[in-house]
């Protein structure tokens, strides 16, 4: 995704650390400072690299509630939901948000947020499964900033930005205010790490105005590797790494949030009902508390001697002053508290499992 340069500039002047130029910010200096602020005051990273694609049509509701795994046809202007796009077997295609907006111009429209790099690949599922209904999607990943605020302190700093009380909103909820003089924006409640936090959506043009709002009312800038830190102690899985193309979604163990059990026909929905009613499946994805180090993507876990599963996050967690990692372990291997060996680069070291997210 082409860069802002305006916001770029502001963020370099910062101090933000650029590894891939197209990407956001690894950090701005102090991964613990900005870490720590996370947790006791308020953070703000730049996430405008998620998907984002715009719905249009009076068949939306429908089409869209028929392709996706959550109840998104009954969603209230300003509602949102966590849901997954799956092939007909059930395997990961996106894990999304969904979103009913309003348009400038006053039409209803849903809006489908996923995770970066993944636009194209939600637009041609979408595409696929087109045939009659009137629906039209755009991709608007470079047509807004995205900012994710995170800190016990965002609801006050925001109410403070726009000069009123945040609400109590539910999760994926959402209210459109305008952020100082930077004009209207759509802020989201999204603690998806167990933290209060809440995303500020805007024009791209709108996007240097919101973030020196957001700074010089105190949030700490950002970066990837801070946030990073946040995702793997809460658990939440990310496409490359816990979600690939081979993932079958009861595995992720999402369903209360992102599973609807009641609705009608939809894609995927035999094998996650199937799976749903054994009670079971081949594999979970559980945390480690590990021994000694943090491990590679892909270190194997073994248990007396025999490969029960596949690590697909680890590092150090400041909170909990312990090397973690996400894993899926084989069924008969999901009893909390079971000890099992990870090896990488040819050492083995102990780890422990325990449930999502992390305890503190």
């Amino acid at each position: 995704m082409e860069q802002n340069k305006g916001l770029v500039d502001l963020l370099v002047s910062q101090g933000a650390i650029y590894g891939v130029e197209t990407n956001p910010p690894l950090s701005f200096g102090d991964i613990e400072k900005e870490y720590s602020a996370a947790r006791r005051d308020s953070v703000v990273f730049d996430v405008s690299n998620r998907s984002k694609i715009e719905m249009t049509g009076p068949d939306v509701p429908a089409f869209l509630n028929n392709i996706c795994t959550n109840q998104v046809a009954d969603l209230p202007l300003g509602g949102g939901c966590e849901a997954f796009l799956t092939t007909a077997k059930a395997k990961a295609v996106a894990h999304i948000r969904v979103y009913h907006i309003q348009l400038a111009d006053g039409r209803h429209a849903y809006w489908v947020d996923g995770a970066p790099g993944q636009n194209r690949k939600i637009e041609e599922h979408l595409d696929h499964y087109l045939i009659s209904e009137q629906v039209a999607f755009a991709d608007r990943t470079a047509d807004y900033a995205q900012f994710l605020l995170v800190g016990p302190k965002s609801k006050s700093l925001i109410s403070k930005l726009i000069q009123e009380e945040v609400p109590e909103l539910e999760l994926h909820d959402f209210l459109n205010r305008s952020v100082n003089d930077a004009g209207s924006c759509q802020i989201r409640f999204e603690p998806d790490f167990n933290i209060p936090a809440y995303e500020i959506v805007c024009l791209k043009s709108r996007a240097v105005k919101v973030w020196e709002a957001l700074t010089s009312s105190g949030a700490i800038p950002g970066g990837t590797e801070a946030l990073e830190i946040l995702r793997v102690e809460a658990g939440f899985p990310l496409a490359g790494k816990e979600i690939e193309e081979t993932t079958f979604i009861p595995e992720l163990n999402r369903a209360a949030k992102a599973i609807c059990s009641t609705k009608g026909c939809y894609l995927g929905q035999e094998p996650i009902v199937m799976a749903r009613d054994r009670g079971q499946v081949n594999r979970l994805l559980f945390g480690l508390f590990l021994e000694k180090n943090m491990v590679k993507q892909g270190s194997l876990v073994f248990r007396d001697g025999n490969e029960v599963g596949r690590v697909t996050s680890s590092l150090y967690s400041p909170l909990l002053k312990k090397n973690i990692a996400l894993a899926y372990l084989r069924r008969g291997n999901h009893d909390l508290g079971t000890s099992f060996q990870v090896e990488c680069d040819g050492t083995k070291q102990s780890a422990v499992s325990c449930s999502l997210p992390f305890s503190f």
